[in-house]
């Protein structure tokens, strides 16, 4: 009978001692994946009807950045006529960039570098508790010191994983999207080149 309590006893422990760790990795894990879900909306790829309707003073505000950089680009076309088009192209990249990074990116590296820590502190607690609990000879002591050590390790190695992965995959995300807006730019200029020769052509007929 006691010996079954013992285990019981152990057991209960062990897990009270990893759910306290997975406790203390969620909190930095949730508010990163909460900045992944807002990266999802703000780097989808929108459909080209949408992206040549943008930017044409309906002053609406959107979260899609590559809404923004239409926007953007539009409006540092109308203004700068002095730049080529491709400058003023890869200078609003570069806009769109700082704004993915400072609103998405560097959040989510935040969140994401704290786990890594945490779950050092975990593992270090874990292994002077152990060390303690073979000092004093208490087993069950020392089974949570072993739970604490590798569950705040584990739980924490791949909750950093999720979300560098996750951060990876918008950022690829982000480039289809520069792609897209790259594509209409093009389109767009090849459209005006061709439109002098066409009106000759009108005009000669």
């Amino acid at each position: 009978m006691n010996e079954a309590a013992s285990t019981f006893g152990d057991l209960g422990l062990t897990m009270a001692v990893s759910a306290a760790a997975l406790l203390a990795v969620w909190l930095p894990f949730f508010r990163g994946m909460r900045v992944c879900l807002r990266g999802v909306g703000a780097t989808r790829r929108v459909p080209r009807s949408q992206l040549e309707s943008a930017g044409n003073g309906s002053g609406e505000r959107t979260n899609s950045l590559a809404l923004l950089m239409v926007g953007v680009l539009r409006k540092a076309l109308r203004e700068d006529q002095d730049h080529p088009r491709e400058f003023v192209l890869d200078a609003t990249k570069q806009y769109v960039l700082n704004e993915w990074e400072s609103h998405y990116s560097a959040l989510i590296s935040m969140y994401s570098n704290i786990l890594p820590p945490i779950g050092f502190i975990g593992t270090t607690g874990g292994l002077l508790i152990l060390f303690l609990s073979m000092h004093l000879s208490q087993s069950s002591l020392e089974l949570g010191a072993l739970a604490l050590a590798l569950t705040s390790s584990i739980f924490a190695l791949m909750a950093f994983a999720a979300l560098e992965a996750f951060k990876i995959r918008l950022y690829s995300r982000l480039l289809n999207c520069f792609d897209d807006v790259a594509e209409l730019v093009h389109k767009a200029e090849a459209t005006r080149r061709r439109a002098p020769a066409r009106a000759a052509q009108a005009a000669s007929s």
